[in-house]
Order: structure tokens, then C-alpha cells, then sequence
């Protein structure tokens, strides 16, 4: 009897190289879906221009000369008529002589200076003017405003800094930006008009238009410009950025809106809570002063990987140089007057428009540019005196804010904050003078203070939420 044994079956491995290889194909796919589908998010460019094109209007599409990518991503869109092309390109070499002016002012010394920074009307061209409504709620023009862009945030984080804030007694503005409305959860949208029409909340629809490039998104801005003749908006002409830098646009835009007299706040919202009413410890008069707030005593930007980074993208190495030995300072909490911050609007914008940092986290970097740098001090926005004409730095753990990210992850890691004494046995965030900060930042770069946020002090703000709701359903019922 024969007996026909069957070959073994050799499992094929695959070498190192063939995975290389595989996933290399893997990526290289993956890029040309995401750029397939980026493709569809120019359309309402398009049909802007087309529309603009059959009303009579030249369309020029120039690569701006600060990119190092020849991708469509870096055009700018030039809308005019035949009677204003002359004009707009004199306006245009006026603009490229100042530039070049300002360039060989800032690049001789780290100084004071007198800078007018351009309205970013000015790149949309002569027709262009700024109009946005808010979905909810009415600006009060010569009350104190909190601005805030806040897409993206669930309800508990919604609640937790706007309930915090109006817990304190605070009755001035609050300015958000959200998703567009279409997008809000019912619940959301509930809060919303709620505190809208309860509490001096205004909401504006960011209605951005984003792409993706690998994981990270960026985004250009939509409904923020309309052409007066032809009563239309306008495509947006800057590349695609990153949401926080581009919430500084919405910033300056609100800032028009206000008063002299007004004092404004730019901050964070998702990972900010208030103890206390933060403009009982602002002067009455800051109409041209800008404050910003450390984050740490214990690292220089020079020393810390991230700020470092920050600062390097987009400016020249001396400058790394010369500002890295100062402490840095955040993006996520600015001060000032209404004049100040309008002033710091177009100064964080132009910062983008010049460097075009594509890293994340680069509006930190402009901040401390501008700050350690001394380039907002004396600079104007009609050459006619200083809309900012003082800056002022508020050492770490002295002042009434507390941003504790960078200090708990280079200050001894677990049980940091008790150990130093900035919580106190209510949970309550001290300075190291033991007084109540009124804004605590970063809150969530800690396990444990982490859980105290998102526990025990969200859910008070929870609860009153929950018993408005419960009344309000009785009410209509």
C-alpha cells in the first residue's frame, strides 16, 4: 500500500522591506483619498469667482511669495474691475515698499517701534468690507466682552466655563463662536438660546471650510467678508490654517464691534474655568494696554521643546536667540482695551500672513514674538498716536490668572500642586500669594485636578443647568 503524503504548507513570510513597502503604498494611498476629497471643498471658491467673473470683474490668482510649496493652497484671489486695476496696483507697490521698509526697521534691533499693521480688509481688495451676523444674541457695544472661539465642545465643557463665569456675577458680554447651526445638538443649541436671551451670550457660526493633511485639519474662513457691489461673500484668498490661529480673525473682527471703553478677554474655553469675576481685578482704563500672563517660572522658551519650536517656526534664528531667554507667555489668555486688542488682532494676523507657520501651536509663537520682541508697544492703526502703548507681562503665580500646564509638566509631575500649595482643601486654585485666581487654565495637564474639574465643580454647573431646564419644561407645559 502506497501512502501519498501531502506537502507541508509553508507559510509565506513577509521580509522587513515588503512592510516597508506595503505601508508605504498604504500612505501614499491614503494622501490621494484626502486630496481627492479636498478637491470637492473648492467649490464654493469657484463658484464665487465664476459668479464674479460674468458680473464684469477681473480675477487674478497670484502665488504669494512667502510659500515654499507650489500647491494650490497657497493662491490669493485679486478681485477688481478694469476702472480699479490702476489703482489697486499703485495701492499694491505703496504696500510692497512699506513692507520692505518695515522689514529693514524690525531686522535691525529688538526695539520699540511704530508699527501700523494692515486691517485684513485690505487683502480681500477695495470693494471688500467685514460683515458678520450672530445667530444668537445682541453685542452690547460699551460693555466688557469675553471672547472665546469654542467649536467643538460638548455640553459639560460649554457649561463648565460659561457656567463658571456667570456663577461669578459677571454680567458683561459672552462671544462664541460654534459649529454652524445645523451641526449643534439639540441640546447645545438649547443652552445657546437659552443664555442668549438670559445672559448677554452672542453666537456666531463659525462656518469654516477645512481640509485635512495627514491627521491634522486646517481651515479657511467663510461668510466673513462680502463685496458691497455685488452684495456677496467673498472666498476666503489665504492658504488653509490652523483653527488656532485662525480664531484670531474672528477676535479682531468682534473687537470692531465694541466700544473705547471696553475691556476684552480672549481665552480658552475647553480647558478654562472661572472662580471668580476676572475683570474685578482689571483696571478701570486699559484702553491701549495689553496683558499677558506667564506660564511658568520655571522654564525659558529656550529650554522648552514646544515653545521653542513655536517661536523658531517662521522667524529668523537670531530672533530664537534673543527672546528664547525670556519665560513664555499664553496664547490662550490675552487683556486689553478695545483699541489694544483690535491693534493685537491685525498683529496676530499679519504674524500668520507673513511667517505661514503650518505647525501646530504657532499662534503661541507669535504671541511671544510680539511680546518679548517689543513689536505691539507704540504700534498704531492710524499712524495718528499708540493704540497699544503699554504691554505688560504678569508674572507667573502673582496675578489673578493661572495657566498650569507648563508648570506641572516641568515641576515634579504627581501631587505637584499640592505640594506647592495652589490647591487648597476646598479644591480651590490659590497663586502663590494664597489669594483666589479668578481663571484657571489647563487644568486638565493633571490627572487628579482633572477629575476635580470635570467631577465635582462641572457638575454644579450641571445641576443648575438640569433645574433651569426642569422649570423652564413646566413653564411651557
Amino acid at each position: 500500500m502506497t501512502v501519498i503524503k501531502s506537502p507541508k504548507n509553508k507559510s509565506r513570510k513577509i521580509t522587513p522591506f515588503q512592510a516597508m513597502m506595503i505601508l508605504v503604498v498604504v500612505v501614499c494611498f491614503y494622501i490621494f483619498l484626502q486630496n481627492m476629497g479636498d478637491n470637492f471643498l473648492y467649490d464654493y471658491d469657484a463658484v464665487a469667482m465664476e459668479f464674479l467673473q460674468k458680473e464684469g470683474y477681473n480675477i487674478k490668482t497670484n502665488k504669494n511669495d512667502h510659500s515654499s510649496n507650489n500647491n494650490n493652497d497657497n493662491n490669493v484671489v485679486v478681485v477688481s474691475s478694469k476702472e480699479e486695476s490702476s489703482k489697486q496696483q499703485q495701492n499694491k507697490n505703496e504696500r510692497i515698499e512699506e513692507e520692505n521698509n518695515n522689514s529693514k526697521m524690525t531686522t535691525t534691533a529688538l526695539s520699540s517701534s511704530l508699527s501700523s499693521w494692515p486691517s485684513p480688509i485690505e487683502i480681500m481688495g477695495e470693494n471688500a468690507i467685514l460683515k458678520m451676523e450672530p445667530i444668537l444674541g445682541k453685542h452690547r457695544p460699551d460693555r466688557d466682552a469675553i471672547f472665546s472661539f469654542a467649536r467643538g465642545l460638548t455640553l459639560d465643557e460649554l457649561n463648565r466655563f460659561v457656567g463658571s463665569l456667570l456663577h461669578t456675577g459677571y454680567d458683561g458680554d459672552i462671544v462664541l463662536a460654534v459649529e454652524p447651526k445645523h451641526d449643534l445638538s439639540k441640546e447645545k443649541l438649547e443652552y445657546l438660546e437659552y443664555h442668549s436671551q438670559h445672559s448677554n451670550v452672542i453666537v456666531y457660526s463659525a462656518e469654516l471650510v477645512c481640509k485635512r493633511v495627514l491627521t491634522k485639519k486646517r481651515c479657511k474662513v467663510f461668510k466673513m467678508f462680502l463685496h458691497k457691489e455685488i452684495n456677496g461673500y467673498l472666498p476666503d484668498p489665504r492658504p488653509h490654517r490652523e483653527v488656532t490661529q485662525l480664531r484670531f480673525e474672528y477676535y479682531w473682527a468682534w473687537s470692531t464691534l465694541y466700544s473705547p471703553t471696553a475691556r476684552i478677554f480672549l481665552l480658552d474655553s475647553r480647558d478654562l474655568m472661572f472662580q471668580l469675576n476676572p475683570f474685578t481685578k482689571v483696571p478701570s482704563n486699559i484702553e491701549n494696554k495689553i496683558m499677558v500672563f506667564e506660564e511658568s517660572n520655571l522654564k525659558q522658551i529656550s529650554d522648552e521643546p514646544n515653545n521653542r519650536l513655536w517661536l523658531r517656526e517662521g522667524h529668523q534664528r537670531k530672533y530664537v536667540q534673543k527672546l528664547g531667554k525670556h519665560i513664555p507667555v499664553s496664547a490662550g489668555i490675552i487683556l486689553g482695551g478695545q483699541a489694544a486688542i483690535e491693534t493685537f488682532g491685525r498683529a496676530m494676523i499679519y504674524q500668520w500672513d507673513t511667517t505661514q507657520c503650518k505647525t501646530y501651536g504657532c499662534d503661541q509663537g507669535h504671541v511671544n514674538f510680539l511680546v518679548h520682541g517689543n513689536f505691539l508697544l507704540n504700534s498704531s492703526s492710524s499712524g495718528e498716536g499708540g493704540a497699544i502703548k503699554e504691554v505688560t507681562v504678569e508674572n507667573f503665580g502673582e496675578s489673578f490668572v493661572m495657566s498650569l500646564g507648563l508648570q506641572m509638566k516641568h515641576g515634579g509631575g504627581r501631587n505637584f500642586l499640592r505640594k506647592t500649595k495652589f490647591v487648597d482643601e476646598t479644591n480651590t486654585i490659590l497663586n502663590q500669594k494664597g489669594e483666589i485666581s479668578a481663571i484657571v487654565h489647563q487644568f486638565d495637564q493633571d490627572k487628579k485636578l482633572r477629575s476635580i474639574f470635570d467631577g465635582e465643580k462641572t457638575t454644579l454647573f450641571v445641576k443648575d443647568w438640569e433645574t433651569i431646564i426642569k422649570a423652564s419644561s413646566k413653564t411651557t407645559g
